[in-house]
C-alpha cells in the first residue's frame, strides 16, 4: 500500500478525527467550529477524499493569532481549519511511523512515550557528572525560517510518494488570513498544525546526527537545543561551530545575541533552571516562571476583576494544579512554601479590600474571633490594603487552615499528591 493510500485509510482517518476533536481548539478561516465539525466532515469527506487522491485537493488558508511570549513580544500561531488538522494529523502520524524510530535518543520534544521532564531529568544528569557548562542555541523564529526546498528534499530521502510530497508542499505554502488581509508561504512552517512538530523533528533531526557524530552531550526538546560541556574553551568553540553549521547547512537563522555558553545556574531550560548549593546541583523553576505564575496570580486577585471569591479560588486551584504537575521536578525546597505565603496574601488583601467599610472591616473581624478593641482598631486603619494584609491580625483571622477550608488548594500541598489525584 503506498503512503497516500495508508494516509487515506479509514482506520487513519478515524484516528486524526478523534484526535482533533479530542484537542478541541477554535476553527479556522471557514468558520467551522469543534461543535459542528462532525457533520461539516461526514458531508464534504468523499469529496475532498478524492480531490487527495487525484491531487487537486487545496489547503486552506490558516487563520493567523497572536499570543503573547514570556519573555515579551508576540508568537503567531497559524490555525489551520478542522478539516485542513485532521488531514495533517492523517499525514502525521503515518510520518511518525516512518521517522520516530530513527531519531535520536536525545529528542524529546513531540514524540510519543517522550516528554520535556525527561529532557530536564537527563539535563541534570550531565550537569551533575562533571558538565558544568552550557551551550544555548536559540534559533530565531525558527518555524517562521523553514526552507521549503531543503525540508523537502530531505523528506524526499524517505517519503518515495511523490503525491505525499506535493500535499505537504500545499500546506507549507498554503496561504494565511489575519483581520481580513491575506498572504502567501514562501518559507516555514506555521505553528499551530499537527504536521509541524514532525516536521521540525525530520529536519532537526540532522542536527541531531551531527552532534551525535561529534560526541557532544545534548538535549533538544522541538527547537530548544542545550549542549552540556566540561569547560568554558570548549563550551565556546561549540557554541561557533554548531551555530555555523546550523546556519550553512540546515539553512536557519541562529539568534547570536540570545545564543551563549554559560554556567547551567545562569540558563534557562523549559522554563527550569538549575542550583548550585554547598556541592548540590538540582533543577529549579526558572525566575521567568515564577514572575510569570506571579502576573497570573495577580490577574485573579486584582481589584480591577470583581470576581467572587469562589471563583477567585476556583482559578488558584486550577493555576496551582497545572502549574505542580509541570514544576514538580522543582528542588528548591522553599520556593512552593514562599509562594504559597505571597499567595495568602493576596487572598488576605482581597478579604480587606472585599469588606470596604469600616464597620464591615470591624464587623468581619469580631466574627472571626478578634476582641472588640482591636477589631474597631484595625477597622478604622487608614494603612493600605496590601500593608494591612500582612499585619500579624489578618494573618492570625484569615490564616492558612481558613484559606483552606475557603478553597485554597496550595502548591505545597499539591507537590505532595501522587499524579493520579492532580
Amino acid at each position: 500500500m503506498e503512503l497516500l493510500e495508508r494516509i487515506l485509510d479509514n482506520r487513519n482517518i478515524r484516528r486524526a478525527y478523534e484526535q482533533v476533536m479530542s484537542n478541541k481548539g477554535s476553527g479556522g478561516v471557514d468558520g467551522i467550529e469543534i461543535e459542528g465539525f462532525k457533520s461539516h466532515v461526514q458531508s464534504v469527506w468523499p469529496a475532498v477524499k478524492i480531490a487527495l487522491q487525484s491531487g487537486d485537493y487545496q489547503p486552506s488558508a490558516v487563520r493567523k493569532v497572536e499570543i503573547p511570549k514570556q519573555e515579551g513580544g508576540t508568537r503567531i500561531l497559524g490555525i489551520p481549519t478542522l478539516l485542513d488538522r485532521m488531514i495533517q494529523q492523517a499525514i502525521a502520524q503515518q510520518l511518525m511511523i516512518i521517522y520516530d524510530d530513527t531519531f535520536s535518543e536525545s529528542s524529546y520534544g513531540f514524540r510519543p512515550k517522550r516528554n520535556a521532564h525527561q529532557a530536564l531529568l537527563q539535563a541534570r544528569a550531565y550537569v551533575n557528572t562533571g558538565y558544568s557548562y552550557i551551550v544555548d542555541i536559540d534559533m530565531a523564529k525558527f518555524f517562521d525560517r523553514v526552507n521549503h526546498n531543503y525540508l523537502l528534499n530531505l523528506l524526499s530521502m524517505r517519503v518515495k510518494d511523490r503525491r505525499v510530497l506535493r500535499l505537504i508542499h500545499a500546506y507549507l505554502k498554503a496561504g494565511a488570513m489575519m483581520e481580513g488581509v491575506a498572504s502567501t508561504n514562501r518559507e516555514g512552517t506555521p505553528q499551530g498544525g499537527p504536521l509541524s512538530p514532525i516536521l521540525s523533528n525530520i529536519l532537526l533531526d540532522k542536527l541531531d546526527k551531527e552532534l551525535e557524530r561529534r560526541g557532544h552531550r545534548f538535549v533538544r526538546y522541538a527547537d530548544d537545543v542545550c549542549i552540556f560541556s566540561r569547560s568554558k574553551r570548549s563550551s565556546t568553540r561549540v557554541l561557533k561551530s554548531v551555530s555555523t553549521y546550523i546556519e550553512q547547512e540546515l539553512k536557519l537563522e541562529v539568534n547570536h545575541h540570545k545564543s551563549e555558553a554559560t554556567r547551567p545556574w545562569q540558563s534557562t531550560l523549559l522554563g527550569y533552571s538549575f542550583y548550585h548549593k554547598k556541592g548540590e546541583k538540582g533543577l529549579k523553576v526558572a525566575r521567568k516562571s515564577v514572575a510569570k505564575y506571579k502576573t497570573r496570580v495577580r490577574e485573579i486577585t486584582s481589584r480591577s476583576k470583581p470576581y467572587a471569591m469562589y471563583k477567585r479560588y476556583e482559578m488558584l486551584r486550577q493555576l496551582n494544579r497545572g502549574w505542580v504537575q509541570y514544576y514538580k521536578l522543582n528542588e528548591a525546597k522553599s520556593l512552593f512554601a514562599d509562594l504559597d505565603k505571597w499567595v495568602h496574601r493576596r487572598l488576605r488583601q482581597c478579604y480587606w479590600r472585599q469588606w470596604k467599610l469600616p464597620r464591615t472591616k470591624v464587623g468581619m473581624l469580631i466574627k472571626l474571633g478578634t476582641p472588640n478593641w482591636q477589631a474597631y482598631q484595625w477597622g478604622n486603619t487608614r494603612k493600605g490594603s496590601w500593608r494591612i494584609s500582612g499585619s500579624v491580625i489578618l494573618q492570625q483571622v484569615l490564616n492558612k487552615s481558613f484559606l483552606k477550608r475557603e478553597g485554597y488548594l496550595s502548591l505545597c500541598e499539591l507537590s505532595t499528591l501522587p499524579n493520579a489525584l492532580f
